[in-house]
């Protein structure tokens, strides 16, 4: 099903480590889909499922969990009140509101790279989330893609425009070397040491919180709300 993950240490996999055990809390999910997110976390929670597509919103309901509250609306226009929710998940979605920012040609140029809808979303979840709500954030880093993802950068100045308290995490640090698969470390290595150890501890040993040069497969964010 091309719907769920191919790569068996991607870094939303570490995200549901993060957030499954949460008890009696309102979760959203932007950008949600079919709701393999949402599926995971503990179902004394309030969950609630936004995404844009209508049949992925059906998926989730009919086939994935029906408790999951389903929502059709747009990560820069959150239909809900303001403060509600205790925690707010981002999942692989900013990279592709950078990418309707760059097929607009709307990005503003400054030495950051600032992109509109990116803020925009950043700020309708900050509106939604409680005083120390968290958001809990993923998305590929450029530095392993070389394409239009997003640099550490451009998502530190976004997240810090509307977050004061911000870790930024660095997910599966070794390299790909080329475009040869044989060579592809950030792969070979964690499914090699997963044959002789639980692959549950391999992707929690995946996170780093300092890296000199900024780079890895994906990013792990947790912002807390002032």
């Amino acid at each position: 099903m091309n719907r769920w993950w191919g790569d068996d240490f991607d870094v939303r996999f570490y995200l549901i480590s993060r957030i499954k055990y949460f008890q009696k809390k309102i979760i959203l999910d932007v950008g949600g889909g079919i709701g393999i997110i949402s599926s995971e976390i503990n179902d004394d929670n309030i969950r609630i499922n936004l995404d844009l597509s209508f049949n992925d919103l059906k998926i989730c309901q009919k086939n994935i969990d029906k408790k999951i509250g389903v929502v059709c609306g747009s990560m820069t226009n959150l239909p809900f009140k303001e403060e509600i929710f205790d925690a707010v998940i981002c999942s692989n979605l900013l990279e592709e509101a950078k990418k309707i920012d760059i097929q607009k040609e709307e990005n503003i140029e400054n030495p950051l790279s600032s992109y509109p809808t990116i803020e925009k979303t950043l700020d309708e979840i900050k509106n939604i989330l409680t005083k120390n709500g968290v958001l809990y954030l993923t998305t590929p880093n450029n530095k392993y893609y070389n394409t239009i993802k997003l640099t550490f950068q451009e998502l530190n100045y976004a997240l810090s425009r509307n977050f004061s308290r911000i870790e930024i995490n660095f997910f599966n640090t070794y390299p790909k070397l080329g475009n040869n698969r044989k060579l592809n470390f950030a792969n070979i290595i964690p499914k090699l040491k997963s044959k002789i150890a639980n692959p549950d501890k391999i992707i929690q040993k995946l996170i780093k919180t300092r890296s000199r040069c900024n780079y890895s497969v994906s990013f792990y964010v947790e912002a807390k709300n002032d």
